[in-house]
């Protein structure tokens, strides 16, 4: 009896397991990073949209892919770092944000259609989720998506989820082996700090809270089937001194 209440007062899933914006000083105490924007890499997808009264240069510069809703051609950002436009030389785009990319390519498409405004968005704009609370690809539907919009759009965060320790992958902008990052989600410090927005391409897992296997989610439930056990021992016990 004694074993099973120490089993049950230690292995339950409690709410400093899983609250956020906690303010404990024991949790950890990030600083304040200031935002900085996706900044374009290989292999990245541009959506590119040319305004202009000439209709014909539109024609050709814009194109429905059929699997955007944004209107316009999608190009790939070669090994080199450029995109190729049609009659246009190679464009230089690595390392630049979306809007510094829109300023380039405008001036360049100028040359040839004076009035040209260009558009540019980034078409492979996903973050992508792993663990014990679901998996998927999610669009980021704006440019500073913070980490609780982006675990909202997954839908329903599992209580076993080891919030403590959330790991995230990021893609390298120099190349070679993606930054991983770990950090707590429950303390409040995270808002504004460099774990606070999601990026394009990052990968969010979380696992399980160690030692899951015998962790109690709810309360009420783990004393009812204690409750109901002991009672069914004491049935036991007492039809077997009936007997004798």
């Amino acid at each position: 009896m004694a074993m099973l209440l120490l089993l049950l007062g230690t292995s339950c899933i409690t709410n400093k397991s899983t609250t956020y914006l906690q303010t404990s000083d024991k949790l950890p105490q990030y600083p304040k990073a200031p935002y900085t924007y996706y900044r374009i890499q290989k292999n990245d997808q541009l959506v590119l949209r040319l305004l202009s009264l000439n209709e014909e240069a539109t024609a050709i510069f814009n194109f429905s892919t059929g699997s955007s809703s944004t209107t316009g051609y999608t190009y790939r950002v070669y090994e080199d770092g450029t995109i190729d436009i049609p009659f246009v030389e190679s464009i230089p785009v690595v390392g630049l944000t979306v809007r510094e990319a829109s300023k380039v390519i405008e001036e360049r498409l100028k040359e040839f259609v004076p009035d040209a405004m260009v558009k540019v968005a980034l078409a492979n704009d996903k973050f992508y989720m792993l663990g014990v609370s679901g998996k998927g690809a999610y669009p980021l539907y704006k440019e500073k998506l913070n980490i609780f919009q982006a675990l909202a759009l997954t839908g329903q965060m599992a209580n076993n989820a080891d919030r403590k320790r959330v790991r995230l992958i990021r893609p390298n902008p120099e190349g070679g082996r993606p930054i991983v990052k770990q950090f707590d989600l429950r303390t409040i410090s995270i808002i504004d700090s460099e774990y606070y927005y999601v990026q394009p391409n990052d990968v969010l897992y979380l696992g399980p809270i160690k030692g899951d296997f015998w962790k109690i989610e709810n309360y009420s439930a783990a004393i009812g089937t204690l409750s109901t056990s002991l009672n069914f021992l004491v049935s036991v016990v007492n039809l077997g001194f009936s007997f004798k």
